[in-house]
């Protein structure tokens, strides 16, 4: 999964509550992880965001289940993620397209 980095989409909820560079850095993160070749992807890739303020910084957790892998990253917070608050996303590769969604929009 995840083979070709084209025919990526976002739901409206992540057009709207995710800025743009998140966005960006989760593909990122995702393309770097599938070149790495460690750990074949699964469909599911999920990343978790943990706010911390007094290090101006979000932790961001990128799994996935099966086969079983955790990464943690930082992102310095920047004046677009000021009103950052989405918990976790979702990214779903069906085979043909690639789709970052949050778990409500499922």
């Amino acid at each position: 999964m995840f083979e070709k980095n084209d025919n990526r989409y976002l739901t409206k909820g992540v057009n709207e509550q995710l800025p743009k560079e998140i966005q960006v850095y989760c593909w990122q993160l995702i393309d770097q992880k599938r070149k790495e070749a460690e750990t074949k992807l699964d469909y599911l890739q999920i990343f978790e965001f943990n706010r911390d303020e007094q290090r101006q910084a979000v932790e961001v957790i990128y799994r996935q289940e099966e086969p079983f892998f955790i990464t943690y990253h930082e992102y310095k917070i920047t004046n677009s993620l000021s009103n950052f608050q989405v918990k976790k996303l979702w990214v779903i590769d069906d085979g043909t397209n690639q789709t970052m969604l949050l778990p409500e929009e499922y």
